[in-house]
Order: C-alpha cells, then sequence, then structure tokens
C-alpha cells in the first residue's frame, strides 16, 4: 500500500499543451493553481482518472488535452502547487489580488462553518477580517462582492441580505 498521501495510487498526472508538450507532473492527489487574466489564483486537487484524463478539483472529469486547449482559449496560466496554503485548519482555495490586498476563500471540511472570507494586505502578512460561512455559495458571493467592494470603493456590508435590482416592466 503507498503511504504517500499526495500521491495515494502512485500515478502521476500528466498536464501538457494542447499540442502535446509536456509542461509538468503532479502526484495522483496534488494540487495546482490556476491562475486567471485577472490575476485571480485558485488552488485545485487532481485526481487521476487514467492515462489521459483528470479531475481538477470540480468533479468534472478533462481529458488533459482538453484543459489545455481551455486554458490557452482564456488565457489562464497553471502551474503545480506543492502544498497549498493552509491558515488556522482552512485551505485557501482561492486568491484575488484587488489594489494593496488580497482577498481569500478558504474551506476546512471540520468547521462548524467551513467557508470563510479573509483580506490580507500585501504590507504584511496574515489575514484578517474573515467572514465565516455555513454555505460554499454564500462564501463564494461574499468572496466577489469583497473583492468588487475593494475594487470599486463602494461600502459592502456582509451581515445585510443582498437584494437583486427590480427590473423596470417597460411593456406596460
Amino acid at each position: 500500500m503507498n503511504e504517500n498521501k499526495y500521491n495515494p495510487n502512485g500515478n502521476d498526472i500528466r498536464f501538457i499543451t494542447s499540442d502535446y508538450k509536456e509542461l509538468f507532473r503532479v502526484p495522483d492527489g496534488g494540487h495546482i493553481t490556476i491562475t486567471y487574466p485577472d490575476g485571480e489564483q485558485v488552488t485545485r486537487k487532481c485526481v487521476y482518472h487514467g492515462e489521459t484524463h483528470v479531475d481538477i478539483g470540480s468533479g468534472n472529469t478533462y481529458h488533459i488535452c482538453e484543459f489545455a486547449e481551455r486554458m490557452e482559449r482564456n488565457g489562464s496560466t497553471y502551474a503545480p502547487c506543492p502544498e497549498p496554503e493552509i491558515v488556522g485548519g482552512y485551505m485557501i482555495t482561492d486568491r484575488m489580488p484587488v489594489r494593496d490586498k488580497i482577498i481569500v476563500l478558504a474551506h476546512n471540511p471540520n468547521a462548524v462553518q467551513p467557508w470563510v472570507t479573509w483580506q490580507a494586505r500585501n504590507d504584511r502578512p496574515g489575514y484578517d477580517w474573515g467572514h465565516y460561512w455555513s454555505d460554499k455559495s454564500d462564501a463564494r458571493t461574499d468572496y466577489f462582492r469583497r473583492a468588487d467592494s475593494e475594487r470599486t470603493g463602494k461600502p459592502y456590508d456582509h451581515t445585510k441580505a443582498y437584494k437583486q435590482p427590480k427590473k423596470r416592466d417597460d411593456a406596460r
């Protein structure tokens, strides 16, 4: 039995370009960091599904060429992440730089509120101003709203319910 927690099946997952040039390998159960054109970064666990297929943290299985083509098409880059960042038992899964701050989304499946968003400042270490959530959807919404608030300078109060603006009925 393989004792390596980052390679439970002993298989390496190959990441290639759309023209089949190998970029790197990660062990089954290892992580990659995807960087989107806007600077947002996400860390995803990779699960081996055979020589040419991989689940990249979403429950969806990709052919390795399909994944490479999607990344190239939307201008994203990806690289191995040897050890995901863990803070207070929460694994940081997403990070978005906004001006002099970084907004992060983290997950701890064993916590009462398993999702959290924090902010960090570029000029000092650590995270603060945590918003804790029971639901992933609420946490992701908070993650994007916090980033938008920093980007636009408009205030955002995570304790108030967000209401969608009513659409005008112009067909009267």
